[in-house]
């Protein structure tokens, strides 16, 4: 059985094939304004796929760093060796060196797959990879959101019709997709409100200092929105005398 969050080759032919090239930019606008040139040049992609943002932000004048687990999709990435460099890891494992980078970004809703204890130390060691004022943005499902928006829906992607199931159990959002090839896939992720990303980013030395939606800094989480964009930002480095 595949394990949760593994996003196999139906989920990317459903729901990665023919992203509009608005939504990619308007992504990038949010990145752009919060962790502006020149002074958060060096950026790391977490779970990049596919290299969407990656190449976008590499086109603004940044210089970026994907890291994606799955062998396909960073083989998609590196087809058009375009300017990003790319490492296959999974970010369980992977540790930037300290201050390597001024900006992380987690995006498509790529943080929180694990266990609390796991979820914590990966943003840690994301904290760690950033220098003194480095931030980390995390475009995150909305947890008001899903409480009042479960059951089953039919969603029709470029490949034909999916079945999406969603529950939230325990502060946590489970989610099952039914493809017309006979197969499935299951995922899961801790949710945060504000509050709760606020208390987990101060105990790993960051500060929250946006929350938002629609890639809109100043659009502020609302119940009937999906998604959530959170920038923290790492308290300065103490140099050593």
């Amino acid at each position: 059985m595949t394990p949760p969050n593994s996003y196999s080759e139906h989920w990317f032919r459903h729901f990665h094939a023919d992203i509009p090239q608005e939504r990619t930019a308007k992504e990038i606008e949010l990145i752009c304004s919060v962790a502006p040139l020149p002074e958060f040049r060096r950026v790391l992609d977490v779970c990049c796929g596919m290299g969407r943002h990656a190449r976008a932000l590499v086109q603004c004048g940044y210089s970026v760093t994907g890291i994606e687990r799955d062998a396909g999709a960073i083989a998609k990435a590196r087809e058009p060796g375009d300017g990003p460099e790319y490492v296959q890891a999974d970010v369980r494992e992977y540790q930037p060196a300290t201050s390597a980078y001024d900006v992380a970004i987690v995006m498509s809703q790529s943080f929180g797959y694990f266990d609390a204890a796991t979820n914590r130390e990966l943003l840690r060691r994301l904290s760690d990879g950033l220098r003194g004022g480095g931030r980390i943005i995390l475009d995150l499902w909305n947890p008001e959101f899903f409480i009042t928006h479960r059951g089953e829906r039919n969603l029709e992607t470029p490949a034909g019709i999916v079945r999406e199931r969603k529950e939230v159990r325990d502060g946590r959002l489970f989610v099952r997709v039914d493809y017309p090839e006979d197969e499935h896939d299951d995922f899961e992720w801790q949710l945060f409100t504000s509050s709760e990303m606020h208390t987990l980013a101060d105990s790993v030395g960051l500060s929250l200092i946006v929350a938002c939606t629609d890639f809109e800094g100043a659009t502020k989480p609302r119940p009937d929105k999906s998604r959530t964009q959170f920038v923290l930002e790492q308290s300065p480095r103490v140099e050593c005398c």
